[in-house]
Formats: C-alpha cells, sequence, structure tokens
C-alpha cells in the first residue's frame, strides 16, 4: 500500500504500531486511576494529563515521524486547555463573572480550546503535504479543515457503549470485567491507529467528491492490499456500527432535544462510517474480480467477528482462477443461485431458531416478517445495482412502520411529534437507521453483485474484468 501514501504519511504509518501501544496502555492506566485510584486533585490531574498526552499524541504523531518536532509539540501544547484545564474553565468563569451566561461562555471558550489546534494542525498537514492540482489554497485548506473536524470526533470510542453492547456476556467478578474493558481499550487503540491510516488515505482524495465516495480505484486488489485494506477498514466498520447503533438507538426515542457537540459527534461518525462501508465493500468485491471466482455467502460473512475470518484468509491465500474468463463470466448466474440459496437458507434457520428458542408466551411472529424483508432485500441486492439507493430505506420503513405509528399516536399525533421530536428522531435517529441499513446492504450487495447480472452483456463485462488482471 506504500504507493498510495506520500512519503510524509509513509513516515507516519511505519512503527505507527508504536502509537498503538502508547495509547492502549495511557488508556488502561486511566480506566485504573478512575476507578480504583483514590480521589485526590493529583490523580484527578493524572489522569487528565495522560488523556491529554495519548489525544494529542495523535495529531502530533505525523509531525514527530517526520521530525517537524516543533510542530508536534506546538499541537500538543495548544490541546492542554481543552484536556487538563477543561474542568477548571466553568468554575473558574462562575467564580468571577457574576453574569447568567456565564455557561454560554464556557461554551465558547471550550470549543475555542478545541477548534485553534485542529486549524493549526490543518495548516501545517497542508503544508507538508503535495498540494492538489486544480484545487485554490483557500479552499483545499478548508476542505481540509472540514474533514479534520470530521475526523477528530471519531478518533476515539466511548467504552462504555462497547461495554454496554458485550456485557451480558462477561461475568460479575470484578477481574472478569476488568480484562474486558482492558480488552476493549486494546481493540480501541487498534481502532484509533486505523483511523489515523484511514485519515492519510482520505486526505489524498477528499478534493474531488467522487474520489471520496468512491474510496478505491478500479484496479487488481493484491493479497497485500486486502490484507491491510481488511485490517484497517474493519475495526472502523464494526466500532461505529456499534457506536452508532448503541447511542442513536437510546436517545432517539427518548431525547427531547440534543446538544450540538452530540449531533456533530453522530453525523461524523455516519459520514465516515458510510465512506469506510463503501471501502470495505468494495474491497471485497474487487478481490473477488480479481481472482476471477464468485464467493458471494462466503464474502457475506465478512462484516461478522470472527466469522469473517473465513472470508479474510480465503480471499488473501485464494489462487487466480486461471482459466479464461469467458469461463469465469458463464458460471456467474449458477453461482449466485447457489450462493443466495445458501445465504436464505441460513437466515431461515437463524429466525426460526429465534422464534422457537423463547418460550411460547412470549414467542413474537414478527420474526418470520424479517425474514420475508430480507430475503427479498437480498434477492433484490444481487440482482440490481439500484438496490442499494432503494431497498434499505424500503427496510427501514417497512420494518419499523408499526413503531413509529405508535409513536405518532403517543405524541398525539404528527405535528406535536415533529414540534417536540424534530432534532432528536426525526432528524438524527432516522438518519442513522437509514444509513445503518444502507452500510449493511451495500455491503451485501457487493458480496453478491456482478455488473453481468444486470447487463448481460458479456463482452462489456469481460473488458471490466480485464482491468483487474
Amino acid at each position: 500500500m506504500t504507493s498510495i501514501f506520500s512519503n510524509q504519511q509513509q513516515k507516519a504509518i511505519n512503527f505507527i504500531w508504536v502509537l498503538g501501544i502508547i495509547i492502549a496502555i495511557l488508556q488502561i492506566s486511566n480506566y485504573f486511576i478512575n476507578n480504583y485510584g483514590p480521589e485526590t486533585p493529583f490523580y484527578n490531574y493524572l489522569w487528565e494529563t495522560q488523556n491529554w498526552f495519548l489525544e494529542s499524541l495523535v495529531f502530533a504523531w505525523y509531525f514527530y515521524r517526520n521530525k517537524l518536532i516543533t510542530k508536534g509539540i506546538i499541537i500538543q501544547v495548544l490541546f492542554m486547555p481543552y484536556y487538563i484545564f477543561k474542568s477548571d474553565w466553568a468554575g473558574f468563569l462562575d467564580y468571577h463573572l457574576e453574569i447568567e451566561n456565564s455557561e454560554q461562555i464556557y461554551t465558547i471558550v471550550n470549543f475555542a480550546t478545541f477548534i485553534i489546534p485542529l486549524i493549526l494542525f490543518t495548516i501545517f498537514y497542508y503544508r507538508a503535504e503535495i498540494k492538489p492540482a486544480g484545487t485554490s489554497k483557500i479552499k483545499a485548506i478548508i476542505t481540509q479543515f472540514v474533514f479534520t473536524f470530521i475526523f477528530s470526533y471519531i478518533l476515539s470510542s466511548d467504552p462504555d457503549s462497547l461495554y454496554n453492547f458485550v456485557g451480558g456476556i462477561v461475568g460479575t467478578s470484578l477481574y472478569q470485567k476488568d480484562i474486558a474493558v482492558c480488552a476493549i481499550f486494546l481493540l480501541i487503540a487498534f481502532k484509533t491507529v486505523s483511523v489515523l491510516i484511514a485519515f492519510f488515505y482520505l486526505s489524498n482524495r477528499i478534493y474531488n467528491l467522487k474520489e471520496l465516495v468512491n474510496p478505491i480505484d478500479v484496479q487488481p486488489i493484491s493479497a497485500h492490499f486486502f490484507k491491510w485494506g481488511f485490517l484497517i477498514s474493519y475495526p472502523i466498520l464494526l466500532l461505529l456500527i456499534v457506536e452508532m447503533g448503541v447511542s442513536v438507538f437510546t436517545m432517539s426515542f427518548s431525547s427531547s432535544g440534543l446538544k450540538i457537540p452530540t449531533v456533530l459527534n453522530v453525523v461524523s461518525g455516519l459520514i465516515f462510517l458510510f465512506i469506510t462501508a463503501r471501502f470495505f465493500a468494495n474491497l471485497i468485491q474487487f478481490r473477488n474480480y480479481t481472482l476471477k471466482n464468485y464467493f458471494g455467502v462466503i464474502n457475506a460473512f465478512s462484516v461478522l467477528p470472527v466469522l469473517n475470518l473465513a472470508p479474510f484468509f480465503l480471499l488473501i491465500f485464494a489462487k487466480i482462477n486461471t482459466a479464461p474468463i469467458s469461463n469465469y463470466i458463464q458460471s456467474l448466474k449458477q453461482k449466485r443461485n447457489i450462493h443466495l440459496a445458501i445465504y436464505c437458507a441460513l437466515l431461515v434457520v437463524y429466525y426460526v431458531y429465534q422464534y422457537f428458542s423463547k418460550e411460547k408466551e412470549i414467542r413474537d411472529f414478527s420474526v418470520f416478517y424479517k425474514l420475508i424483508v430480507f430475503v427479498i432485500s437480498i434477492i433484490l441486492l444481487a440482482r440490481f445495482k439500484l438496490s442499494t439507493k432503494i431497498v434499505p430505506f424500503l427496510a427501514v420503513a417497512v420494518l419499523y412502520f408499526s413503531e413509529i405509528k405508535d409513536l405518532f399516536d403517543f405524541t398525539d399525533g404528527f405535528l406535536s411529534f415533529l414540534k417536540n421530536k424534530i432534532i432528536s428522531f426525526v432528524w438524527l435517529g432516522t438518519l442513522a437507521t437509514f444509513i445503518l441499513y444502507y452500510v449493511t446492504d451495500y455491503i451485501l450487495h457487493k458480496c453478491f453483485y456482478t455488473e453481468y447480472f444486470e447487463q448481460n452483456d458479456e463482452d462489456k463485462f469481460k473488458a471490466y474484468i480485464e482491468r483487474f488482471q
């Protein structure tokens, strides 16, 4: 993957595992300080100092690795008021300012201490990198800043939401809890490093919207590229799906309003989730094209933790099909039908088990309703390219129609709902729901679909496959 990064970016990526180890150690250390350390000013500042160092080090890492030490130090120092003295601003302002809007002033100060180092990072990074052709300096810097701003919100993850997701399988022992939390912080550190690499990769494409929305060019995907592309994109994809699912669905129906930082955090996560999912999905499809093979349902396991090891190793070690491309094309539809049948059979087994595994009194026949929707969805996704723009939204409308209708009735009608919930659900919750379904369906689409299924033009598809050889 060296050729897709600049020399400066490659230097930052080399030994980036060291950054991951530092982040993991400091996060785990902060966990034990917070849960087992004494409640003293010293330990509070120790926690804040370590948190500042690990968060700001991610932004300074690029400059340290490129021997731009002064710039790295400047950025870290400028982050100090936000991370270390953050808790002191409110008390200081309330004590010295006898005005009613001291909270608003604190919010402005808090925002300024966060945004200033981001602006400086953007300028330093822009100057150090190759300038984009055909883009004015001001437009390029603004574009880079917006991307950096989004990047800053999805760098780390909330360990509490992740623990809530896996807490049910963790024992009640404190030792078991500590081990689980340490594992979560290791995963978060890996995700942070992956996001930083993704930042370098995407920062070379952000000046062209088409390149950003399609993060992989049509090209042969080597085993090396696939391995690292998978290992970098999957942790981001998995943790963003979990975080968005946990945070949005718990707030959407209960909150009457949301704070701006919450909205920015969720929207940034959804944007990055959208891009990451498209990268991941195209990575799998293009690797199939490169191998001149159709793995269908095996590809679909790529989104499932642990089970995705099977397609991961298969797509790395599989040999390129040496048969003529025409042979590969002629077998595609038959293979698609077989793989679809297997996938639908697995869906049936899963939902039948889900239904009969519950007590007879609490069984809900609606699981078969979901089964029908998902079977129809995968058939359409495997057949039509346009399905990714229609199926996810229809699925959400069908599956959640009764819940939304009940909510409208509970809130005295649609107008009352809009008045009271416009920010929390209609805007944020619905957007997140659609995006989550979209990325899942888009990945499944790329796992099963080929252009030949829709065009039925063997010569045209053969010419397309030749671009991957």
